[in-house]
């Protein structure tokens, strides 16, 4: 068996068991177990290098910023085996995007064994940083399987950093913001990440969420109860699920009556005459209880 086989089934095998943040930092302390480091650092971002996802095993002596500020070849020892403890520094471009990780290992002044061949530190990195790739993969992979299952409120998912550069998104979010084919990127105001919550931007219902040092980004194109107010969405759930006005107010806090005007416009805004109709329109729209 070659010396990173069961590196390589153990980096995939965390990828597919955990979600993304966790994979990151199983994936980066198998990296150091198994190489014999003692100590380790991780920043994957974008060509600027100034944003991106860092993550660092305990008293790594590294900080994002000095991550950052590194320019040296791949597996350029940075301190003399002889003077100091072993330093690496390598880089992976990841396949079919622009990202690149760049990883920083460090061993004991006096390792049990030296660090292995710049070859092996090299694919045991590509196979760390592609395992963490995957999970993030999967990670925004569920709204297409919920979309598959009628959920067509869910839209499609990314994760992004600050700089607007893709490090993981479904096809169907690349479809709708029209980045299939071209540079994975997807800028948006810093005010709106910062803020979060909803928007609605070039035609696109977007959602931010933070996601540690990213963003989780949801996107869908608009759907027919779109033109519905919050309380009237609220409403339109209890109508498609079968509840009286009566049960519906006293779930709303509000009088019969105002659940009947606001039934009288749900129908007109929506252009439908009877329940039947105005089920489907919930269906379609994948508008649910808890939605």
């Amino acid at each position: 068996m070659q010396f990173n086989d069961p590196l390589i089934q153990s980096v995939y095998a965390a990828a597919a068991a955990s979600g993304w943040q966790a994979a990151r930092q199983r994936v980066l302390a198998l990296l150091i177990e198994h190489l014999g480091a003692s100590s380790g650092a991780w920043l994957t971002s974008g060509p600027s290098g100034l944003s991106g996802c860092y993550t660092e095993s305990p008293d790594s002596g590294f900080s994002r910023s000095s991550l950052q500020a590194l320019h040296f070849q791949e597996g350029q020892a940075l301190s003399a085996e002889a003077s100091g403890p072993p330093l690496r520094i390598l880089r992976h471009a990841h396949a079919g995007s622009p990202l690149l990780s760049l990883l920083a290992l460090r061993w004991p002044a006096q390792p049990v064994r030296p660090p292995p061949e710049q070859a092996l530190l090299q694919q045991a990195v590509m196979h760390g940083a592609e395992a963490a790739a995957l999970a993030m993969r999967l990670f925004v992979l569920r709204d297409e399987w919920l979309r598959e299952m009628g959920r067509q409120n869910r839209g499609a998912a990314a994760l992004v950093d600050a700089r607007g550069t893709v490090h993981a998104a479904s096809e169907r979010f690349l479809e709708l913001t029209g980045a299939a084919g071209a540079p994975r990127s997807f800028a948006l105001p810093q005010a709106m990440l910062d803020q979060g919550g909803a928007f609605v931007r070039d035609g696109l219902h977007i959602r931010v969420e933070a996601s540690d040092d990213l963003y989780l980004l949801h996107v869908r194109p608009p759907l027919a109860l779109d033109i519905l107010s919050p309380r009237e969405q609220q409403i339109a759930r209890g109508l498609g699920e079968g509840k009286t006005f009566k049960s519906i107010a006293r779930n709303c806090g509000i009088a019969v009556s105002t659940v009947a005007n606001h039934a009288t416009r749900i129908y007109r805004k929506l252009g439908v005459y009877r329940r039947e109709e105005l089920v489907e329109a919930i269906r379609s729209s994948g508008l649910r209880q808890g939605s």
